[in-house]
């Protein structure tokens, strides 16, 4: 059997999301020893690159191959164009997910072999699965160094920007609802002239991620040029991620995700890939603990710091970490997108119903960002944090930064919430001492959060306040019937307030 042969392009109308799968007709596979699944190195003047067949009887006649739009727009293929196609061997990097398997020691090329082959295509879900199972298992999980190389590799696959010499930023573990300090802290860190860029992500199990809340502001999807003219202009930006940044980081996570597996570590190496890639110099980090939080307690708060403060050394990231203790419910009042919206910008505007948690929260860590720059003096940093509320200072940026993005500056009572809603009543007097951040979440994503932006639940008391029978607890927000019918027969069964 020959070891290549080929084919002529036909384009086919259809993204599938996964650049590099082609498809052949059955009878060139039959011919060709070929299985669904099989990789093919694909060969055009001085290119090459590894693709994985599907096999069809009808969409493709025989000597054609059909390439998706993914391929066509990387590579720019012509109809009828002819390519040669040469059976591929068990690359590098099956070779060392094969080692890592067996609990051997990785050394960074093969790892970065790996992440390559990730941004590349090059591995299927399969092979990326035996790879997160290999690295992240207990028998056989990556040493502290192998770690470094994977966030290296991570970081490496993509660009690295160089927003200049100081550039700072700010991150949670998050599991807190609510809690949408970084608006905050963004504005205030960059009224006083320091770069701040900001990648964040959209709700994966959550409410809302700082991206869904942002967005009811302003677009949060721009490219790598845009992102250095807002810095120019505004010395920051918030946005979501950035494909250019860590490109392997979200293949890897939704293999996590699909196995339903809660990977320390891996997050970790997520957060520092993308912080290097963004250039960052200082940081920030936030790991709020509580029994109803991502973190649950203070033994894993320490291990996830211990390896967070190893890693920062090694990319010469100059890190605080902010462990909050004992949280038992959500920061700020509103939950989900355009409630959360309304009360960073009550914070911004420094109207007298804004939450005061989260105010307080958005200080302290923009005062340890502030003093960790050298920009302000050592217990300095609140004080200067809160004055660039009370001045408007925070709030005339955040304005700018909302204009360059191209979103509209408005007064957080215009921000529009759901058309249907629902107060839900006290039945005992107490005080109120815990919230379920957990069940919180599940009942704004029945209400539609964060898919439906103006979906979500505002609180209208909060821990350790009285509460009287008749009192309103919180009300819920949403635009369907179907949608309210599904958060009200949950909460017969879940709870989110303990009063006593």
């Amino acid at each position: 059997m020959k070891n290549f042969f080929f084919l002529r392009v036909k384009k086919l109308d259809i993204e599938t999301g996964s650049p590099w799968v082609v498809i052949i007709n059955n009878a060139d596979a039959q011919r060709n020893g070929l299985r669904a699944g099989d990789q093919l190195l694909l060969r055009w003047g001085k290119h090459t690159r590894e693709v994985i067949v599907d096999i069809t009887d009808s969409m493709v006649k025989p000597g054609q191959i059909g390439l998706f739009e993914d391929i066509i727009n990387k590579c720019r293929f012509e109809n009828n164009k002819l390519i040669q196609l040469t059976l591929s061997t068990h690359s590098e990097s099956i070779k060392a997910i094969q080692k890592k398997i067996l609990g051997k020691k990785l050394s960074y090329k093969e790892i970065y072999s790996i992440i390559n082959d990730v941004v590349e295509y090059k591995l299927d879900d399969a092979e990326m699965a035996f790879f997160v199972a290999g690295a992240f298992s207990k028998s056989t999980c990556l040493s502290r160094r192998e770690l470094f190389y994977l966030a290296k590799a991570i970081a490496y696959t993509g660009k690295i920007f160089r927003f200049g010499n100081i550039v700072v930023d700010k991150h949670s573990i998050g599991g807190i609802p609510g809690n949408r300090v970084t608006p905050i802290i963004v504005a205030i860190i960059a009224s006083y002239g320091i770069i701040i860029p900001k990648t964040s992500t959209r709700a994966v199990t959550s409410a809302a991620g700082t991206a869904d809340t942002f967005e009811v502001l302003a677009p949060v999807t721009f490219g790598a040029k845009d992102l250095q003219k807002f810095i120019k202009k505004a010395n920051a930006f918030l946005v979501w991620g950035a494909e250019d940044i860590a490109p392997a980081d979200d293949r890897i996570l939704s293999i996590v995700y699909k196995l339903g597996i809660e990977l320390y570590n891996k997050m970790i190496v997520s957060i520092i890939a993308k912080k290097v890639g963004e250039g960052v110099t200082h940081l920030i980090l936030d790991i709020p603990v509580g029994p109803t939080a991502k973190v649950t307690n203070m033994k894993d708060a320490r291990k996830i710091a211990n390896l967070f403060l190893f890693l920062a050394k090694k990319f010469n990231i100059k890190i605080k970490i902010i462990i909050s203790k004992s949280v038992k419910g959500p920061i700020g009042k509103g939950i989900g997108p355009t409630l959360e919206a309304r009360d960073v910008l009550r914070v911004l505007q420094q109207k007298e119903n804004r939450p005061i948690d989260l105010e307080e929260k958005s200080i302290l860590l923009a005062g340890k960002l502030l003093e960790l720059t050298g920009k302000v003096k050592k217990g300095l940093g609140s004080y200067f944090s809160r004055k660039a509320l009370i001045n408007g200072n925070a709030w005339k940026k955040m304005k700018q930064i909302i204009t360059i993005q191209g979103g509209k500056p408005l007064d957080s009572e215009q921000i529009k919430q759901g058309k249907i809603k629902l107060d839900i009543i006290a039945h005992k007097t107490g005080r109120i001492t815990e919230v379920h951040n957990k069940n919180l979440v599940e009942i704004c994503r029945l209400l539609g959060a964060p898919g439906t932006k103006t979906a979500g639940i505002y609180f209208h008391k909060m821990i350790k306040e009285p509460v009287k029978t008749g009192d309103v607890l919180f009300t819920l927000y949403t635009s369907s019937i179907l949608h309210l019918s599904a958060a009200k027969e949950a909460l017969k069964k879940i709870w989110i307030y303990k009063i006593k």
